[in-house]
């Protein structure tokens, strides 16, 4: 039994920011405002723009706050790494400044990572924040996700702001690779690699509330021509996922659906077609099909897809 906030250990929260001085602000308040009963020390990273060491002030005895700028490449994966080199913790999380965590977050997952050593790293289920105030409740589904199904899915919740590592996740898996395209989906490249030298587990209940609405990453960091380009570098840098017909397919469905945003409709209706002969019962090459032929605003055949429970990005 832990019953002292001694017993608990130090808990590094890696909250990089870019643009957001009120959002980032609901993110640190809910980091600190956790029901863990161990030290927590967040490490606010600064990208691309001058740090606000007001932030600071959020801190407590038991919740630092330090301010930091992005001392790596510019982007999201630099930002996290920055923020990876400054951690003491023996356990690391990380947490996107659009999102916000449940008060419970931290406590339950450490709790799991302490009561199951062979764990490196544990997700949470999520509340996806839609446009117009819709709220859909994603729970975790199940409570250990294999490689395989990493290849297969994107696997939602283990987004990257419910992610808490073993600090030696880092040096078994990597850092954040900078070379990602804009540091586009940096988290899943991330979490692929940390799937297949370690075991990877989720706290069924949703403990994050993701942004989809008009604030979120989706303007800054998901621009179509930037989805294309990072999932063509994930497909060349990951072999297994290549080889993954569903896997392969999910991805080729994303990036035609891409594409045909971008009005590049020949290399969109290749990638959809053969997304369709891939795994002919995946819906995204269809999605991007419908694009591709329809010309209908994205913002409609994002709803079709989550009708699916899928993304197109």
């Amino acid at each position: 039994m832990r019953d002292e906030p001694g017993q608990w250990p130090l808990v590094s929260v890696i909250l990089p920011t870019r643009g957001r001085p009120e959002l980032v602000r609901e993110a640190l308040s809910a980091v600190v405002g956790q029901t863990y009963p161990g030290m927590i020390e967040c490490i606010v990273v600064h990208d691309q723009e001058p740090p606000q060491p007001e932030l600071g002030s959020f801190g407590t005895a038991s919740r630092s706050v330090r301010v930091v700028a992005n001392s790596r490449s510019p982007g999201l994966a630099g930002a996290r790494n920055t923020g990876v080199a400054l951690a003491r913790g023996e356990f690391i999380a990380s947490c996107d400044d659009d999102d916000a965590w449940h008060p419970t977050k931290l406590h339950a997952q450490i709790s799991r990572l302490l009561d199951q050593p062979d764990l490196l790293v544990v997700g949470s289920g999520i509340r996806l924040m839609l446009p117009d105030g819709k709220i859909i409740n994603w729970p975790g589904r199940a409570e250990r996700i294999s490689y395989q199904l990493l290849l297969r899915n994107r696997v939602k919740e283990l987004h990257s702001s419910t992610l808490v590592m073993r600090r030696d996740a880092f040096a078994k898996a990597g850092l954040y690779d900078e070379a990602t395209p804009n540091g586009y989906a940096e988290d899943y490249d991330w979490i692929l690699r940390a799937a297949r030298v370690g075991r990877i587990g989720t706290v069924v209940n949703p403990l994050a509330d993701i942004r989809k609405d008009a604030q979120s990453s989706s303007s800054y960091y998901g621009q179509a021509a930037i989805i294309a380009a990072g999932l063509e570098y994930l497909l060349a840098k990951h072999r297994d996922l290549a080889a993954s017909r569903r896997g392969r397919a999910r991805l080729l469905g994303q990036i035609g659906f891409a594409r045909s945003v971008l009005g590049e409709r020949r290399q969109a209706l290749r990638c959809a077609v053969a997304a369709i002969l891939l795994w002919p019962t995946s819906p995204h090459g269809y999605l991007a099909l419908a694009h591709v032929m329809t010309g209908l605003d994205r913002r409609h055949v994002l709803r079709a897809a989550r009708l699916f429970r899928r993304g197109l990005a």
